[in-house]
């Protein structure tokens, strides 16, 4: 998902004439058979300031339009939800997952964080403890699990999307979607998958002020189970900036009551990243060059200090604007 994409589904939702009545329904869904959207064309925004500070800028009104918007939308996930994919989706009113589903916010593996909203809606998931699992760790949810978590509203199998799709195009009154979902939703579903492990997540990831990422790792370490031991590598793998940044702004985010200062924070949150080394060199080592390799800067966890943190919520000096709701770039 480019600038020019963002652009033109902002057009779709704000300024064309469909998009001012409640009548309208928006049913969106991804172009090929592998994902609805794999996130946001990160690797060219990655030299361009100018061009980043746009993107973001106008993906997250996006976002918030879609959250804030009286008109229901029905996402179709029947493959990748990722990043900007799930920007554009997990915020309107329903998300419909089918078995090929695969959600995650990948971000600290690039030198990013979860952005697009999530930090409103990932402390909101009904379970303790795992939207900052998620968040840190990039952890993929599939299928069924992502209508366990409550990320998505309903499941229906892959089989049956077209159907859906096609009876969705030919409701007159968006008062008669839910129960249209409801007729090809599965009520039983397969076993959640993360249930063997909530013990661990509710424990190690709960959301408090008071939590860290030293002591994360210290409750997974105690912990000592091949789940807590697996998390472990991971958390390793990701940009100590990230990890940090991600829990802070988790932090904030729960206790904000308005979204759109979610998306102000990580209007600001992103144009410092793109400033910094991290995400730079997580975009070489795994999408460009592909070695896999990152190295962050700072390296480690103890080097990234409250107030290097601090910096990611401050605006920056050279930033032309604060981001706003409807304003226009």
């Amino acid at each position: 998902m480019d600038l020019e994409m963002v652009k033109a589904m902002q057009r779709a939702y704000v300024h064309e004439p469909h998009a001012k009545g409640d009548s309208a329904l928006f049913v969106v869904k991804g172009a090929g058979n592998k994902s609805f959207c794999a996130g946001g064309d990160i690797v060219s925004l990655k030299d361009r300031y100018d061009v980043a500070a746009e993107f973001f800028y106008t993906e997250y009104q996006l976002n918030y339009h879609i959250l804030t918007m009286p008109n229901p939308q029905v996402s179709l996930w029947d493959g990748y939800v990722m990043g900007g994919g799930v920007g554009v989706s997990v915020h309107g009113r329903y998300r419909v997952a089918s078995e090929r589903a695969v959600f995650a916010m990948p971000e600290t593996a690039i030198g990013l964080f979860p952005d697009v909203g999530a930090s409103w809606f990932l402390p909101r998931l009904k379970m303790k403890g795992l939207g900052l699992y998620l968040g840190l760790t990039g952890a993929r949810l599939k299928g069924a699990d992502v209508a366990h978590t409550g990320l998505a509203t309903h499941y229906v199998p892959s089989a049956r999307f077209c159907e859906l799709e096609e009876r969705l195009c030919h409701i007159d009154d968006p008062a008669k979607v839910e129960a249209c979902l409801e007729e090809f939703a599965v009520k039983d579903l397969p076993p959640f998958t993360l249930e063997p492990h909530r013990e661990t997540i509710e424990k190690s990831f709960a959301l408090e002020e008071k939590t860290t990422v030293e002591g994360i790792y210290e409750s997974l370490s105690a912990d000592g189970g091949e789940f807590a031991k697996g998390a472990i590598n991971t958390l390793n793998r990701m940009a100590p900036t990230s990890l940090r940044v991600s829990l802070e702004m988790q932090k904030r985010g729960v206790k904000m009551t308005d979204p759109a200062d979610v998306f102000r924070m990580d209007y600001i949150g992103s144009l410092r990243t793109h400033v910094n080394s991290d995400f730079h060199e997580g975009v070489r080592a795994l999408l460009v060059d592909k070695t896999k390799d990152p190295k962050w800067k700072p390296a480690k966890l103890s080097d990234v200090t409250a107030d290097y943190v601090e910096a990611y919520f401050k605006p920056l000096g050279n930033q032309a604007r604060q981001w706003h709701p409807t304003l226009p770039y």
